[in-house]
């Protein structure tokens, strides 16, 4: 006899939080319209009993490096295109990277997912693109984006709004991270969680299950 029951959605809600989301996706819901966060993909870099950080990775501004910081009018490195990482504080830039050489890394970034550093851009790294980028070939240059401003949340903030569906979770790649066409980096990061999660990101509806 058929299993009459009626089908459940999959259903974001129902994931189960590890103990830390660092070195998660957020992978925005289809249903989830805040423009900050419509169809984009979220790391978390830093979550603890104060609440959590993270950084859009797929929406790319209309700037470029030059014209947000001085000094690289001239240089290749002038070019990089600046992300919006968030709308929090968007005077702030940010950097994830595959690795930097000795002296242009903070000593104190983060390694929130394999071949994925993060840190705030600051003196040495600015130098480093300054004074060397340029004469690195484009395809030896490490991967690197810079995001301009944060997305956070408070205590318990980003948890409520898994546990209210707004978000699937997937374990953070560097392949997304630093996806060569960023505009597709949230169709192909709920992709890879499954063949019924790539239906919802071509289709954009969340199909029953049986």
């Amino acid at each position: 006899m058929a299993d009459e029951r009626t089908p459940e959605p999959i259903d974001p809600s129902k994931q189960q939080l590890p103990e830390s989301l660092v070195g998660q996706f957020l992978i925005s819901e289809t249903d989830l319209m805040d423009p900050n966060f419509f169809r984009t993909v979220v790391l978390i870099t830093d979550h603890n009993d104060q609440g959590a950080f993270g950084l859009v990775l797929n929406r790319k501004s209309t700037s470029l490096l030059y014209e947000v910081l001085p000094g690289f009018a001239e240089d290749d490195a002038g070019a990089i295109p600046i992300y919006v990482g968030g709308p929090v504080q968007q005077e702030y830039l940010f950097v994830l990277h595959s690795g930097l050489p000795p002296g242009a890394q903070n000593d104190h970034a983060e390694v929130p997912a394999p071949g994925v550093v993060f840190e705030p851009v600051t003196e040495p790294l600015v130098r480093f693109l300054q004074d060397h980028w340029s004469a690195i070939p484009p395809d030896d240059r490490p991967k690197l984006h810079l995001y301009a401003g944060y997305s956070g949340w408070g205590p318990d903030q980003l948890e409520g709004e898994i546990r209210l569906g707004a978000w699937y979770l997937h374990q953070a790649s560097a392949d997304i991270v630093f996806h060569p066409e960023p505009e597709q980096g949230w169709r192909d990061a709920l992709s890879r969680k499954g063949e019924i999660y790539r239906i919802i990101a071509e289709t954009g509806y969340r199909p029953s299950l049986n």
